[in-house]
């Protein structure tokens, strides 16, 4: 019961409530799938610092294994240059540059969704007030008289859909906010990181880099020939 109306009855009686009720449905569907994205994503100290010491050694055979263990963008950026050891720093930087883009992306899908949830929220609820209030007034001017019996429907639907909609934008405006924070700050990293990567390759001698594209060419032949 709200404000003396059962729950079921307030939704029936008004789309706006119906169509914030879908609005909060959208908007728990979002948070949950980005948190859940953004945590088998997220960037690991650790493993930045592990992939980069294996390119300070010239251990590119293990930086490769340790990068395909990684399910994150470090282990797809390691493995993008390790695959494109015959190009040059500037190419390979391009190459960085449009993979933390496409990462960017995958990190700020649906939040975009999200926003608008927020805003449109908080518009429905605005628009319940009003309609509410039309029916308020509706009934006054039908009954001829204005006693608490005649506009409490009208002033529960305002008040009620005026509160559901700041409880759902309020919260949605917070969540959309929060990971498009996050996304720009790991594509920061990623581009810190990017930066480090190609200065642990290309600062070393250029014949450990020969050899492991010679044994990665090997490795390939084998594996075809097993078939």
């Amino acid at each position: 019961m709200i404000l003396g109306q059962p729950l079921f009855q307030i939704f029936k009686n008004s789309v706006v409530m119906i169509l914030l009720l879908l609005c909060s449905i959208a908007a728990l569907t979002v948070v949950i799938e980005r948190w859940w994205y953004f945590f088998k994503n997220q960037i690991n100290p650790r493993q930045e610092k592990d992939l980069l010491t294996y390119l300070k050694n010239d251990n590119y055979k293990e930086a490769k294994r340790y990068a395909e263990g990684v399910k994150n963008p470090l282990g797809r950026m390691i493995l993008l240059a390790l695959d494109n050891l015959n190009l040059s720093p500037d190419a390979v930087s391009n190459l960085f540059y449009s993979s933390i883009m496409e990462e960017r992306i995958k990190y700020e899908r649906y939040l975009s969704g999200l926003g608008t949830v927020a805003n449109g929220a908080t518009l429905l609820g605005l628009l319940g007030t009003v309609t509410g209030l039309i029916k308020a007034f509706h009934n006054i001017a039908i009954t001829g008289s204005g006693g608490p019996a005649v506009v409490s429907a009208g002033i529960a639907e305002a008040l009620i859909t005026t509160a559901f909609g700041l409880f759902i934008g309020i919260p949605s405006l917070f969540f959309y906010n929060y990971f498009t924070k996050k996304a720009n700050d790991i594509t920061m990293q990623l581009e810190s990181f990017g930066e480090r990567v190609i200065v642990a390759i290309y600062s070393r001698p250029t014949e450990k880099r020969e050899i492991f594209k010679e044994a990665e060419k090997v490795e390939k032949v084998e594996e075809y020939w097993k078939f």
